[in-house]
């Protein structure tokens, strides 16, 4: 009997430790930190898909979510990316990640593909806070068909201008 309750304790004991230690930082990994939004278009469309995303059947088949902001000229685009549970598609290749904010409980990384963009506009960095994820896998080719709305930033407020795959969240 004491040989169980010890054996016990000792897994009890290794568990711990092993989910007690920090991620390490390698090189497939990328720490963002957390950012607080100071653009009110870019948090309400935030919220906007957010809440859309609780409404459907299958919403919480899609946890988290990417903005991609670039700009055209004095246009700014921002496309809003449902991300599923296998997080196909959260970094990609041709995107520079910046940092992620967390609305009703779904967290947005926040990216662009200019390499110059000016984040500051529109979030302000908190550093104190930190994110490791994982680099996306550059030899593999996902065919994971994210849910993705198009907008136009139009100063206060934002139109949007397309929504793909919006079926695969469901009713």
């Amino acid at each position: 009997m004491k040989i169980k309750i010890l054996f016990f304790i000792s897994i009890l004991f290794v568990s711990i430790q092993l989910n007690s230690a920090s991620p390490t930082k390698g090189e497939n990994k990328i720490v963002l930190p957390y950012l607080e939004i100071k653009d009110d278009v870019i948090k309400f469309a935030a919220t906007d898909v957010h809440q859309m995303i609780l409404r459907k059947n299958r919403g919480f088949l899609w946890p988290a979510t990417k903005i991609t902001l670039s700009k055209t000229g004095d246009k700014l685009f921002f496309d809003i990316v449902a991300i599923d549970n296998s997080w196909c598609n959260m970094l990609t290749r041709d995107e520079t990640p910046y940092g992620f904010f967390v609305i009703g409980g779904r967290m947005f990384v926040v990216a662009s593909k200019d390499r110059n963009f000016d984040f500051d506009s529109y979030f302000i960095r908190d550093n104190e806070i930190e994110k490791t994820f994982n680099r996306p896998d550059e030899t593999e080719n996902t065919t994971v068909k994210n849910p993705i709305w198009q907008y136009l930033h139009k100063g206060t407020m934002a139109t949007v201008l397309n929504s793909l795959n919006i079926r695969n969240l469901g009713r």
